[in-house]
């Protein structure tokens, strides 16, 4: 059988098809890739639309296995067809991908089917492939689009159930609080020194609640806030931020060496949230230093396009086995009797970060100080 306008290779008179001239304009005419082959998986017929989708021209394959239209990965697809095809079952609408000639793959859609001949002997398969590429894309785009809206509803819920859950739980702890004040005002003289250590520690327990709840509701806000680019100057907010933490710090002399101008395209208000974080973690942590120094600056990035930004300080530290807790929240690598804070403002930071097409990591070491990089996205410098 012939259906090509260029004539394959004869492979073997028994595995000759017949073929008929209205047939042959009807598979060389159609938009959809048509091969015969024989019972062993040799390419018996060729016609000119699966030229177009594999590339190879009808005498490059005549007698070649249909593995050569396989991905190394999906070459065991042909035995399994073939296997079909001997049981006289047919293969239909079977997604996979093919290899052209070019190297390249491609998604498509293949239907088996047996041929036989006037006596009802299996001769060949005729195997139809439609590319479904596009198919695919719309598709994924649609499953992409109906994630979206599933995510956007999860987002809503969550908002409505957050804070429901923060307006609940502020009414009780408003009155542990306020009992427990005046539990020490009007009676802690008879309370004695024990039963005005529990009057306190109830009060300080209500206070961390209610700071951990306003922390939780600031993490959700920063998850859903919208975008809105715009050219800061990374230098310019953390001046602002070192002379506010300077003016409300009693007295503290810190030392602050700040690059300026550092440009970026950013969301100012969220960005200004990650420099808050950071600068102020360490101004807490290098409380009690004798020379306290904090530092912004940019470097290379080594491992992708674009530049680093970082925030150094000779605070604290931290112990560097640790660092992978520094941005889940609610994690802490020193106790609130140490250093004060909920732990969720890093967790903050690498969400806003992420956002911003970036990552952010640390580098510390305890008694050492520590230095928190972050990347934003390349095309978002000016």
């Amino acid at each position: 059988m012939v259906v090509s306008q260029s004539p394959l290779k004869d492979i073997g008179a028994s595995h000759q098809l017949p073929e008929s001239g209205l047939y042959v304009a009807i598979v060389n005419s159609s938009d959809d890739a048509i091969i015969g082959k024989t019972v062993d998986g040799l390419i018996a017929t060729w016609n000119p639309a699966a030229t177009r989708l594999y590339g190879y021209q009808p005498d490059e394959v005549a007698g070649q296995p249909m593995t050569i239209l396989c991905p190394p990965d999906r070459i065991g697809e042909i035995q399994d067809i073939l296997d079909q095809i001997a049981r006289g079952e047919r293969v239909q609408h079977h997604e996979t991908v093919r290899r052209r000639k070019d190297g390249s793959d491609v998604h498509v859609s293949v239907t088996v089917s047996p041929i036989r001949d006037e006596g009802g002997r299996l001769i060949g398969a005729s195997s139809i492939g439609r590319d479904i590429t596009e198919q695919r894309q719309a598709r994924a785009a649609g499953e992409l689009a109906r994630r979206a809206a599933a995510l956007q509803r999860v987002n809503g819920n969550l908002e409505s159930f957050t804070s429901s859950v923060a307006h609940d739980l502020r009414a009780p702890l408003r009155a542990l609080a306020g009992f427990s004040e005046a539990l020490l005002e009007d009676c802690g003289a008879d309370l004695g020194e024990e039963g005005r250590g529990y009057a306190e520690r109830i009060q300080a327990a209500s206070h961390q609640m209610a700071m951990l709840i306003d922390d939780l509701l600031d993490l959700s806000r920063v998850a859903r806030a919208e975008m809105n680019l715009q050219q800061v100057d990374l230098g310019a907010e953390v001046t602002r931020i070192a002379e506010d933490l300077q003016r409300d710090g009693l007295g503290r002399q810190v030392q602050f060496a700040i690059q300026r101008p550092v440009q970026v395209r950013a969301d100012r208000s969220l960005i200004r949230t990650v420099l808050e974080n950071l600068i102020g973690n360490a101004w807490k942590f290098t409380a009690g230093q004798d020379s306290p120094l904090i530092e912004f600056g940019t470097l290379p990035a080594a491992e992708e396009p674009g530049v680093c930004y970082y925030v150094r300080d000779n605070g604290a530290g931290f112990d560097a086995a640790y660092a992978g807790k520094l941005f889940t929240p609610f994690e802490r690598l020193h106790s609130a009797g140490e250093y004060p804070g909920s732990g969720v403002g890093l967790a903050s930071v690498k969400q806003i970060v992420e956002r911003h097409g970036g990552r952010v990591w640390a580098e510390g070491a305890v008694g050492a100080g520590a230095t928190f990089y972050f990347t934003l996205d390349p095309e978002a410098i000016p």
